[in-house]
């Protein structure tokens, strides 16, 4: 087992993990920003971990391993994770949780049909559940300074609903190329800096 979990690609897959359970725990302490940068950053390291899978494989080493901790690692950070961070800023009516259980049951359902279910080397069936871990950052940074708290939870509720119906949508998607990734991944690490700073400054909330 341990040389399945030291694994290049299961390393970040866990790392994004780690980010998962750092940002909720902040998120009990009323850290929510820098809980909200972490999910960014879980999402950037899960958009890594099928790249390297696939360089640093073994002919005989088997991928279910891989798989199997990647779609839990899934479900924690762009499933629960989200969730969490919308709860902490205290979005817990009925209406919110039955949104909240919809987005949840529907990324599940995603994560399963994606594995049972064998996929196009080119394109995506249906969004990825990581879209989830830059949206929500996104949406909540933007309409937490900008806007009224009304209006920053129905942009959370409207985000939530989206992907929701988005996952189990038969739409396809091109996938990135590791080119595409790698620039959007520097510049999502370099604002997940920038947000960091001003958030340690106390511009932004």
């Amino acid at each position: 087992m341990c040389k399945e979990i030291w694994i290049k690609a299961n390393i970040v897959t866990l790392l994004g993990v780690i980010c998962a359970i750092t940002g909720m725990l902040l998120c009990f302490i009323s850290k929510t920003g820098f809980a909200a940068v972490l999910l960014a950053v879980s999402g950037i390291c899960d958009g890594f971990d099928g790249y390297f899978a696939k360089k640093v494989r073994k002919p005989n080493q088997s991928s279910e391993y891989g798989v199997e901790l990647d779609s839990l690692a899934d479900i924690i950070c762009a499933g629960v994770f989200p969730v969490v961070v919308s709860m902490s800023l205290g979005f817990t009516k009925w209406y919110n949780l039955i949104i909240y259980i919809l987005f949840i049951m529907c990324g599940i359902t995603r994560l399963t049909y994606y594995n049972v279910n064998s996929s196009s080397k080119n394109y995506f069936n249906g969004v990825p559940i990581t879209v989830s871990a830059f949206l929500i950052p996104i949406v909540y940074l933007i309409f937490r300074n900008i806007t009224t708290r009304l209006y920053l939870m129905i942009g959370l509720m409207c985000s939530f609903i989206l992907l929701s119906i988005l996952y189990v949508t038969n739409v396809k998607i091109k996938k990135p190329t590791l080119e595409d990734r790698t620039i959007w991944s520097i510049i999502g690490f370099i604002l997940c800096t920038i947000v960091i700073f001003l958030l340690f400054k106390g511009i932004i909330k």
